[in-house]
């Protein structure tokens, strides 16, 4: 595709959502058979997505359903829970397939549940488990799990390591931060980003 544009081959396949939707289907339209390869490169997208979508919605089921057992766990009460949830979600998803929905997906894509914000998360865990909840405690815990104690190390890990190595990549993006853009051109209002 680079050679037949006659740009260099970051031009082409950027990061992010422009590649599976936009590169990749025309990178598929130049191959022998190309309906064979775009049919099973789309069944591939399709059945990635349920894949994802499955996990994420039956980690939040079961977190509610363990948060109220008393409401949820009767008749189909968890069946109605999931359906609701789905039909917030697909709801959600309508928005993201208007015109400017590439926008609204690039949001979501960049500050739901991804990169630093996991990272922002998995800092909080650590220090939860090595200091809140108490390292010799959750050592204590993997042995019963387990049958025998893992390496002191471990613990040392819970404490400093996996904390200080969190917050040090944390501070890093944050020194290192760069305003989100669509296509490197658009840069996206300080609402936007709120």
């Amino acid at each position: 595709m680079a050679f037949e544009q006659n740009v260099p081959i970051e031009a082409v396949a950027e990061s992010g959502p422009g590649l599976a939707f936009i590169a990749y289907p025309k990178a598929v339209t130049m191959m022998p058979l190309s309906p064979l390869w775009a049919g099973l490169f789309f069944m591939m997208l399709i059945f990635l997505g349920l894949d994802s979508q499955f996990v994420c919605v039956e980690s939040l089921v079961t977190a509610v359903m363990d948060m109220y057992p008393k409401t949820f766990r009767r008749g189909y009460r968890r069946e109605l829970l999931i359906l609701a949830l789905s039909i917030f979600s697909y709801f959600i998803g309508l928005i993201m397939l208007t015109e400017g929905g590439m926008y609204v997906f690039q949001l979501f894509d960049s500050y739901a549940a991804s990169g630093m914000c996991l990272l922002f998360v998995a800092i909080f865990e650590s220090i939860c488990i090595g200091w809140v909840y108490g390292s010799d405690r959750f050592y204590d815990n993997i042995e019963d799990m387990i049958g025998y104690r893992p390496l002191k190390l471990i613990k040392f890990c819970w404490m400093f390591l996996t904390p200080g190595i969190c917050i040090s990549i944390f501070l890093f993006y944050l020194i290192k931060y760069k305003p989100l853009k669509y296509n490197n051109v658009y840069v996206y209002p300080d609402w936007g980003m709120g």
